[in-house]
């Protein structure tokens, strides 16, 4: 398996952070790797506390799920196929279907993490996660 590499979070975390700054927003931005754990964060100067959590919760809900939260949002509502994943991660590990975070993947489709961001008006988030993982490759 290939390992998502510090190097490889900066990088991906720096392209948020630069799209961001473009934007005018003020962000937290968190790369996990695909067991969970904090490889890279970084929050900007001014941006929230929700925003440091935020960001880690949906970059690990991507890890944990493989998918982008702005797809589960849908599936976790009342009824639905995942309805109840905020509790799903167990004690200190929320998840989140807010929009957000998207899984990296390798070359070859291998999970090797996910990213999330917070901080972004709503519905910025979804758009600042889209233009970062169109150009993110490790």
């Amino acid at each position: 398996m290939t390992p998502l590499t510090l190097e490889d979070a900066r990088r991906i975390s720096d392209t948020a952070l630069a799209t961001a700054i473009q934007h005018g927003w003020l962000i937290s931005v968190a790369v996990i790797d695909r067991h969970g754990n904090l490889v890279h964060f970084a929050r900007q100067d001014g941006s929230t506390l929700a925003s440091v959590v935020s960001s880690q919760s949906k970059a690990w809900t991507a890890a944990a799920v493989g998918a982008s939260t702005h797809e589960l949002q849908a599936a976790a509502q009342p009824g639905q196929a995942v309805y109840g994943l905020a509790h799903a991660g167990g004690p200190g590990r929320p998840m989140t279907a807010v929009p957000g975070a998207v899984p990296i993947r390798s070359a070859n489709g291998e999970l090797l993490g996910a990213v999330g961001i917070g901080g972004a008006p709503a519905p910025a988030d979804d758009q600042l996660i889209s233009e970062t993982a169109a150009k993110m490759r490790p």
